[in-house]
This record gives C-alpha cells, structure tokens and sequence, in this order.
C-alpha cells in the first residue's frame, strides 16, 4: 500500500497547497482502494505477487481497528483545538492507518509533527508573524512519509 498512500499524500499536498483543502473524491477513491486491497489479500492471500512490505500488515480485524488510533487521535486535536487541524488531514491520516498499520502511521504522524513545528517556528520568525499563522499540514505528511519510506524501510 505503499504506492497508494503515496499518490494519496502527492494529490493531498498539492491541494492542500493550491486550495487549503482535500479532495473528497480522492479519499473516497483511495478508500475504495484501500479496502479492496485489504479484502483481496484476506480472501485470496498474496496471489497478486505484490513483495510483503507492499501489504504492510496483516489486515485482521485487531490490527484495522488498532491502525485508526493515529486519525482518531488526530480527531481528538482537532476537535480540542476547535480545527486548527483541517478535518481532511483527520480524514487521510484514518485512510493512511487503515494502508500503513498503527505502528508506520503512528511514527509517521509523530514524524510530520516534528516537522511542521521546526517549519513552522522558522517561517513565523522569518516572516514576522503571530502563533495563529495557518500552514497546510499534508505537504509535512508526505515528506515524512518519503524520510519513513527512504530511511526506515517500510
């Protein structure tokens, strides 16, 4: 699932970037995706021949329910914050646990955090502004996701 949480987070940057805001049609189709994958190899096993870091986890029940804790946390700020975190970044990060399993979306998360904070108080520094500056947070998910792909070889 690795190439379709990619083109997820691709797509998801750049309208996020262009429209400050994700696209509905592209997290229900990635949904779709996601789900069919999952149901394929359940069902029939490995029979596409896709290598065994492509599925990630194995898709039990346990590990479906475990692997939407990242976006339910991110659901828990959002709310608290009273949405200084976009409802479609909740949205992608609960599609890229269902791709990626708890443990890949939990450092993934962590990861993207990190980064958005070292961005975000260089940018409020160079530019002069306040704490209430808004950045999109996609572009920060999909490079930490190429930092996890390139270094931690998910």
């Amino acid at each position: 699932m690795i190439f379709l949480s990619l083109f997820l987070l691709i797509i998801s940057s750049y309208t996020d970037l262009r429209e400050r805001g994700i696209s509905l049609m592209l997290l229900a189709v990635s949904l779709i995706s996601c789900i069919a994958l999952m149901t394929g190899v359940e069902i029939y096993g490995n029979i596409t021949g896709l290598p065994e870091w492509f599925i990630l986890y194995e898709p039990k029940m346990i590990n479906i329910l475990a692997a939407l804790l990242p976006g339910l946390f991110l659901l828990i700020v959002h709310r608290i914050s009273e949405g200084s975190i976009g409802k479609g970044d909740v949205y992608v990060v609960l599609i890229l646990g269902l791709m990626l399993g708890l443990y890949n979306t939990g450092v993934l998360l962590m990861m993207s955090m990190v980064f958005t904070a070292v961005f975000g108080l260089i940018y409020m520094k160079l530019k002069g502004m306040g704490r209430k500056a808004a950045l999109p947070f996609m572009p920060f998910l999909l490079s930490a996701h190429v930092v996890q792909i390139v270094f931690m070889h998910i």
